[in-house]
């Protein structure tokens, strides 16, 4: 069964997404800014409703449970207690409304760069530079640290974001992850060592240079529409084919490229991930 567009009609649909063939990239992270904005206001609406004699400053901080989970932001800002947990703040007053996902995700990139380690966007950030945009509370970077870079990139980012040197050292031996925490917005960028697989070297390699923010123009490396398609593609079979967010981000990509997409290179890098029955039915659905 075809899975469009929520309450989408197929006519509007395709206007849809003519118009976002038409978009430049900026503008739809700032379309992910501005649905970002709207949900963390309804969030802090239903907090404060459920929680109407507390200040501004605790609903902020309630919503960093919200937005992190209660291990993650306990692991960032300390344990709370109802009575405390102002006090454990570590850089003062949250200003969650804030978020401004493209401009936190280049301070990381500006880092990368400075410091020479290859780099690439991917996940739900490079999924709405090629297809369709919607709210998301991180943002995944695929980046090629080595253990010479970590002390520089603690002393770089140390002042804005949670970071855990032990968690990069971690990641970098498992060739895992680990996470960035803009304490100003609680924006988390999830850092990935790339895996010595033909997939992640051709990630990094075909990546491209996009304008992800206007005023003043700044730009950024992106992953391929087609590697985008790919991750998610895994990622939704390692999830138990079960996220219809993935599932509708790959549609997105496919129907928005269209023709600009390199079948080839799908169809090849598909096999090596063991996807290709997915990708066969999402370009099926996509049409």
């Amino acid at each position: 069964m075809s899975r469009r567009l929520s309450d989408t009609i197929p006519e509007t649909e395709a206007i849809l997404t003519d118009l976002l063939r038409q978009t430049p990239p900026w503008r739809k992270l700032q379309m992910v800014d501005e649905m970002n904005a709207l949900v963390r206001r309804m969030a802090l609406s239903g907090l404060h409703e459920r929680h109407p004699q507390v200040s501004s400053e605790e609903l902020q901080r309630r919503l960093g449970d919200v937005l992190l989970g209660l291990e993650l932001a306990e692991e960032v800002y300390g344990s709370r207690t109802p009575d405390a947990a102002l006090k454990l703040i570590p850089k003062g007053e949250l200003m969650v409304m804030n978020a401004n996902a493209a401009e936190i995700t280049l301070l990381v990139c500006r880092a990368f760069e400075e410091l020479g380690i290859p780099y690439v966007i991917v996940g739900s950030l490079a999924s709405a530079v090629h297809g369709h945009s919607r709210s998301t509370y991180d943002c995944d970077i695929v980046a090629g640290i080595y253990p010479q870079h970590v002390p520089e990139l603690i002393a770089r980012l140390h002042e804005e974001f949670h970071i855990s040197e032990a968690a990069i050292y971690e990641a970098l031996e498992r060739r895992s992850s680990f996470n960035l925490i803009h304490l100003g917005s609680l924006f988390k960028v999830d850092v990935f060592v790339p895996k010595e697989r033909p997939f992640e070297q051709a990630q990094l390699a075909r990546g491209r240079a996009h304008i992800v923010a206007d005023d003043p123009e700044r730009m950024a490396v992106v992953a391929s529409p087609e590697d985008v398609i790919l991750a998610k593609l895994e990622w939704y079979r390692l999830g138990g084919e079960s996220s219809e967010r993935q599932w509708e981000d790959v549609l997105g990509v496919l129907r928005v490229q269209g023709d600009r997409l390199d079948r080839r290179y799908l169809k090849e890098m598909a096999g090596e991930l063991g996807v290709t029955d997915l990708l066969e039915q999402a370009e099926a659905e996509a049409l």
